[in-house]
Parts: structure tokens; C-alpha cells; sequence
């Protein structure tokens, strides 16, 4: 036994100063990749636990973690230590810690470390914001194609504040990994940015098939509803929250391997297909005016919203929206026997037909000049439809949009 234990110290005596040697001698030694996987799960853990109002895993402290041994650095506040000695694979190619086939990495180099970290954080972001743009331009001009000769009805929907939403999200996983020093005439810092593909793209999974049951869920909800402005709500919502999902479709086919993003259960064109008939065959305005050349004013601003995408109803009791209000237009005095000038005042509301509530008021007031009154008048028709019409469309639009 005595023999047995023997052999054993001598074991342990060779093995430390083995370990002793490696550790003091070693110019270059990397993180195990079990480690980095560690340090990026952590990070995404946090990033899903604040998306579900959940608070961050509780973690050791880094002082009572066991490093490996590491290159030569210098100490600094941040995270990251700073990398001294040999040029690391990753400034000038694929790093061999972090493989494009598991993450995806961007390099950035300044005298400054924060700012070499900011651009390394930025070439990674670059591949998201190209894509993401490529993908969602074609809801944009979907949006403002043109049907039965009229332009659609602008929907009141940013689609670049959605994917920016995405993207944020996203990016909020991409960490700095390893920052390097070159020293010289002109020292220079080198930081890599990593994220990791496989935590991405569970992620990314999870907010698509989320979304696709809120998207579904919003659809039933149009179709059992009997009021057309909730309709309409319930509509742009899926559109929205449909953009939104195929942002971070766009972003899981990049940070997937194979390229494959999630196939849609329900379609872009089916939404979009509903909102378009509701607004153009089904969403009616009537228009009523009194006052100075009432009927004139009323042609006008019928003729001006028509244009606008919205279809008319010349039957008051059909329609959603109301357009109601008053016209005054009456001569100055301070016209001479060849120029003659009127003034013109315009009051007009926006009443939604089922609750009576006005959601909307326009009121504008001008001078127009011509060679006779009546010709004076005629501008002042035209140019009362030139103020109203933009300002009253936005309006609606603003209001069905806002349900």
C-alpha cells in the first residue's frame, strides 16, 4: 500500500510541475470552446429572461471562476481583457475559438479600444441591416402599388421603426469576445465580435412561432367582428406584427447554416388581400357641405378624397365617416375695377357615423384674387379642395389606423 501511495505523490509531483511549466512558459493559449459557448449562453439567457420580464440567471462572481491561462494583458475595467504578444488568427482571417460554421464574427480595428469595439459590433450589424432591408422593401412597395385606378390607402405603418425592433433584438446577443493590442509607432486595438448561431436561432424560432399564433389569432378576431373600424384594427395589426415576423425570418436565415427560414401558415397578400377589399369596396365616406358654392366645394373635396384611395358613398346612411362641415366665400373690399379678391373660411369635422363622435376638425381660411368674382370664387374652390383634401384624408387615415 505504502508503494501505491508513493507511486501516486510522484504522479501528482510531475503532473503540477507539468502544469507549472505550461502555465509560466505559454505564450498563446485559447479559451475551450466549452467555455465560450458558456459565456454566450449566459448572454442570451439574460437577453430571453428580460424579453419575458424574468430576471437574469444568478452568476458566479469572476474573480471565483478558474481561468485558463491566457495570453499576456494588460488589466483593464472592461470585461474583456486585453490581448498582448502574438497577432491572433482572427485579426487577419477565420478565428479558429469562434468558426464561422457556429458563430458569426466581425472585426474592428482603432487607436481607440471603445471605438474598435463599437465598429467590431458594427460589421456584424451591417449583415443584418442589408438583409433585413432587401426583405422588407417588397412589403413597402406592396403597400404603395395602385388597384382599380386609385392609390390604396396608405397603412399607418413604419416598417422601418418594426425592423429596427428586430434587429435590435438580435444584435443584442452579439458580445465582444477578444480584443488584441498591437503595439508600435502607432498602437492599435483590434476587438472581435461574435454571435453565436445556434442561441440566435432558437431564439429567432421562438419569436416567429409566436408571432404566427398572434397573427392567426388577429385574423379569427376580423372575421368574427361585426364593427368595420375594429375590422380594420384587427387587419393592420396582422400586417404589422406580419412585417415583424418576417424581419426576424430574414435574421434566422442568416444566422442558420442551411439558409432555411420558417414558412408562413398565413400569407402576406391573404391579409393584406382583406384590408385592400374593406377599404376599397366596404370602408365608405360621405361628404357633406353647406354654405357658399357648397355644392362646388362638395364635388371638390369628393373628387379630391376618391383620388386619395377612400370610396364614396353618396348615401350618408351607408357611410363609416362623415365628412360635414361649412364654407363661407365673400367678396374684399379692397379689390379695384381689375382685380377682384374674396375671402374664404372653411369648417369642417370628421364624425364617426356608429358612436357620433367627432374624431376630427379642419379649419382653414384664404384670400384669391382674379379679374372678376366669379372667376376669384372659382380659386378659391380649388384651392379650398388643395387645402382640405390631404389634411382630411390624414386624418381618417389616421383614425381607422388607430382603432
Amino acid at each position: 500500500m505504502s508503494q501505491v501511495m508513493t507511486r501516486m505523490t510522484n504522479c501528482v509531483f510531475v503532473l503540477l510541475i507539468a502544469l507549472f511549466m505550461m502555465t509560466g512558459c505559454a505564450t498563446q493559449q485559447r479559451v475551450p470552446s466549452d467555455e465560450i459557448r458558456e459565456r454566450a449562453g449566459r448572454a442570451l439567457d439574460d437577453l430571453r429572461a428580460e424579453e419575458t420580464g424574468g430576471k437574469p440567471a444568478p452568476r458566479e462572481r469572476e474573480e471565483e471562476r478558474v481561468r485558463p491561462s491566457a495570453p499576456a494583458v494588460e488589466e483593464q475595467g472592461d470585461t474583456v481583457r486585453v490581448q498582448k504578444g502574438k497577432r491572433p488568427d482572427w485579426v487577419d482571417g477565420e478565428s479558429m475559438q469562434y468558426p464561422s460554421s457556429h458563430y458569426l464574427t466581425g472585426v474592428g480595428f482603432d487607436a481607440d479600444r471603445k471605438f474598435a469595439e463599437d465598429k467590431a459590433r458594427a460589421e456584424i450589424s451591417k449583415i443584418f441591416l442589408s438583409k433585413i432591408d432587401s426583405k422588407t422593401r417588397s412589403y413597402e412597395e406592396y403597400l404603395q402599388t395602385t388597384s382599380r385606378g386609385k392609390a390604396k390607402t396608405e397603412q399607418a405603418i413604419s416598417i422601418e421603426e418594426i425592423t429596427k425592433v428586430s434587429t435590435q433584438k438580435v444584435l443584442s446577443g452579439v458580445r465582444i469576445a477578444s480584443v488584441y493590442k498591437e503595439t508600435g509607432q502607432q498602437p492599435l486595438f483590434y476587438a472581435l465580435a461574435v454571435l453565436d448561431r445556434g442561441q440566435s436561432a432558437r431564439i429567432l424560432t421562438d419569436k416567429i412561432h409566436a408571432l404566427d399564433r398572434e397573427i392567426e389569432d388577429l385574423v379569427r378576431k376580423s372575421e368574427a367582428e361585426g364593427d368595420m373600424l375594429v375590422t380594420i384594427k384587427y387587419l393592420t395589426q396582422s400586417i404589422e406584427k406580419h412585417i415583424l415576423r418576417e424581419a426576424y425570418d430574414a435574421e434566422l436565415r442568416i444566422v442558420s447554416n442551411s439558409g432555411m427560414g420558417i414558412y408562413p401558415p398565413t400569407h402576406f397578400a391573404e391579409i393584406t388581400g382583406k384590408l385592400e377589399s374593406m377599404l376599397l369596396r366596404d370602408f365608405l365616406i360621405g361628404v357633406s357641405v353647406k354654405g357658399s358654392r357648397a355644392d362646388e366645394v362638395q364635388n371638390a373635396l369628393l373628387q379630391g378624397l376618391n383620388q386619395q384611395g377612400f370610396s364614396i358613398s353618396e348615401d350618408l346612411n351607408r357611410a363609416q365617416v362623415l365628412v360635414r362641415g361649412t364654407v363661407e366665400i365673400k367678396p374684399l373690399d379692397r379689390g379695384t375695377s381689375e382685380w377682384k379678391y374674396v375671402q374664404w373660411r372653411t369648417h369642417i369635422d370628421m364624425v364617426d357615423k356608429k358612436g357620433g363622435a367627432v374624431f376630427g376638425s379642419v379649419n382653414k381660411t384664404g384670400r384669391e384674387g382674379h379679374l372678376n368674382l366669379a372667376q376669384a370664387e372659382n380659386r378659391a374652390v380649388q384651392k379650398i379642395q388643395k387645402a382640405l383634401t390631404t389634411e382630411i384624408a390624414q386624418k381618417v387615415k389616421g383614425y381607422i389606423f388607430s382603432q
